[in-house]
C-alpha cells in the first residue's frame, strides 16, 4: 500500500515536472521552496552518523537564516542476540529456516560464528541547529550541529511519544494488547545497549547526551533550466561524528529538485524530489568505533509535497507531507543466514529491532507551518510499514532570518 502512494506521488511530480510553461502572472502568491523542518528518524543506530534528506530550494537564500528544532521519537525493541555463522555450509543450512527458527539448525555454544546483540527502550530527544549563509547567487553553505537526549518519556515532554500513550493507542484503537512486549518489559523506561560483532560496545541511560556531531553541507544552484517555477540544487555534504562511539567523518552527494505551481493569488503548490548517497566513515578517527550496520553507502530518496497559502494579513500557512525511504543498515543477504535469539520475556514482535537492520527504512511525515518573517512549524512521523524505528516521531521548530 505504501508503496503505491510512494509511486502516486512521484507520478505526479515527474507529470507536472515536465510541464515547460513559464508562469507570468506577477500577482500570484509564489513560495519557491517547501518550508521543512530535519524529518530524519531518531533511529538508534542512524542517529550515531550524518544521514542526508532533501533541500528543497528554488535559488540560494537572499538573507542568511537559522533554523532550529526538537523531535521526540519512541524507540523499542527487547534484547537480542545474534550469531552469524562464519563456514558457508552452516549459513546453507540456515537458510532452510525462517529467521525466527534459525536458532533449532545448531547449538549456537559449537557453531563458529560472530555475533552481535542489541536493545532499545526509551524516547529520544534531538535537538539541531543550523545556520544556512548565501556564499554567491548560485552558492550556499549549511552549517549545522546535532546532539539526542535519552528519556524515560514521562509526560507532559512526551505526550504523544511515550510507552503510556502509545500502548492506549494499541489498546483502544489499532495493534490489540501489547502488540510490542511493552508492558512485559516495563512502561516508560529508558536505556540502549549493544555489542557489535567486533566486540565493541554502546550503553546510554535515561538522561544521557550522545551521537553529537556537526554538519555541513554545501549547495550549488546551476542555471540551465530557464523555467523559474522549476529549481534544481546539488549538494556536496560533510559529517563530522564527535560521540564517543563513534568518532569519524561522512561524505555525501545529494540532488534536489522542486516544481512550483502557483495556483491564483493567494494558493501555491509545491513539489520536490531528492536523491543522495552517503559514505559512512570515509575517515577513522579511531580504531574502535562501534559498528553501526556493515553497508558502508546509505542511499535515500525523498519526495515532498506542499499546500500552501497566504492569509489577508500576510501569515503564510502550509499544510505538506514527506515520504521518505533509506536503504538498509546491513547487508541484505546476510538476513537469510543469522540466527537470532529469542530474550525468555519476549514473546509478540521480538526480532523487529534486528530484522529492521536489513531492510529498506520508509516513512512519512506531516508538516504543518506558519509564519512571516518567523516561520514555526511542526510535524508529525509514522512508520505504516513497521520497519523503522521510532514507532512514532513529533517534532516542532523555528526558521528565522539573520
Amino acid at each position: 500500500m505504501v508503496k503505491r502512494y510512494y509511486l502516486l506521488l512521484l507520478f505526479c511530480f515527474v507529470s507536472v515536472f515536465s510541464i515547460a510553461q513559464e508562469d507570468t502572472d506577477l500577482e500570484k502568491f509564489t513560495k519557491n521552496n517547501i518550508t521543512k523542518p530535519n524529518i530524519l528518524s531518531t533511529h538508534s543506530f542512524g542517529v550515531f552518523f550524518n544521514r542526508l534528506q532533501g533541500h528543497f530550494e528554488n535559488k540560494a537564500p537572499s538573507k542568511n537564516y537559522i533554523n532550529f528544532s526538537i523531535e521526540s521519537g519512541n524507540i523499542w525493541s527487547p534484547p537480542v542476540n545474534v550469531y552469524i555463522p562464519k563456514n558457508e555450509a552452516d549459513r546453507a543450512v540456515v537458510r532452510g529456516y525462517n529467521w525466527d527458527q534459525a536458532h533449532r539448525a545448531f547449538d549456537e555454544s559449537t557453531i563458529d560464528k560472530d555475533s552481535f546483540n542489541l536493545a532499545n527502550d526509551g524516547v529520544v530527544k534531538g535537538f539541531k541547529a543550523a545556520v544556512n549563509i548565501r556564499l554567491a547567487e548560485k552558492h550556499e553553505l549549511q552549517i549545522g550541529v546535532r546532539t539526542y537526549l535519552l528519556t524515560k518519556g514521562k509526560t507532559p515532554f512526551s505526550i504523544f511519544t511515550n510507552d503510556t500513550f502509545i500502548e492506549d493507542f494499541h489498546d483502544h484503537i489499532a495493534g490489540g494488547n501489547d502488540p510490542f512486549d511493552r508492558r512485559v518489559f516495563g512502561l516508560n523506561k529508558a536505556n540502549i545497549t549493544y555489542n557489535d560483532r567486533a566486540g565493541n560496545s554502546l550503553n546510554i541511560d535515561a538522561g544521557d547526551f550522545f551521537a553529537t556531531g556537526i554538519e555541513t553541507s554545501y549547495y550549488y544552484y546551476p542555471d540551465f533550466i530557464k523555467n523559474k517555477t522549476i529549481g534544481i540544487n546539488f549538494g556536496g555534504h560533510l559529517g563530522a561524528n564527535l560521540s564517543k562511539s563513534n568518532s569519524s567523518l561522512d561524505f555525501g552527494l545529494s540532488a534536489n529538485a522542486i516544481k512550483t505551481i502557483g495556483i491564483n493569488d493567494r494558493n501555491n503548490l509545491n513539489l520536490g524530489l531528492s536523491v543522495g548517497s552517503l559514505r559512512k566513515g570515509l575517515v577513522n578517527f579511531k580504531s574502535d568505533n562501534v559498528m553501526f550496520g556493515t553497508n558502508s553507502f546509505i542511499g535515500f530518496l525523498e519526495t515532498a509535497l506542499e499546500y500552501s497559502f497566504i492569509s489577508k494579513k500576510g501569515t503564510i500557512h502550509t499544510f505538506g507531507t514527506d515520504f521518505y525511504f533509506q536503504t538498509s543498515l546491513n547487508k541484505k543477504d546476510e538476513l537469510e543466514y543469522i540466527i537470532p535469539i529469542r530474550d525468555e520475556k519476549a514473546f509478540n514482535s521480538w526480532g523487529q529491532g534486528v530484522t529492521n537492520l536489513y531492510k529498506n527504512n520508509n516513512y512519512w511525515t506531516f508538516i504543518y507551518s506558519f509564519g512571516k518573517k518567523t516561520t514555526t512549524y511542526f510535524y508529525v512521523q509514522q512508520d505504516l510499514t513497521v520497519n523503522n524505528n521510532p514507532d512514532i516521531q513529533t517534532g516542532f521548530g523555528f526558521k528565522f532570518n539573520l
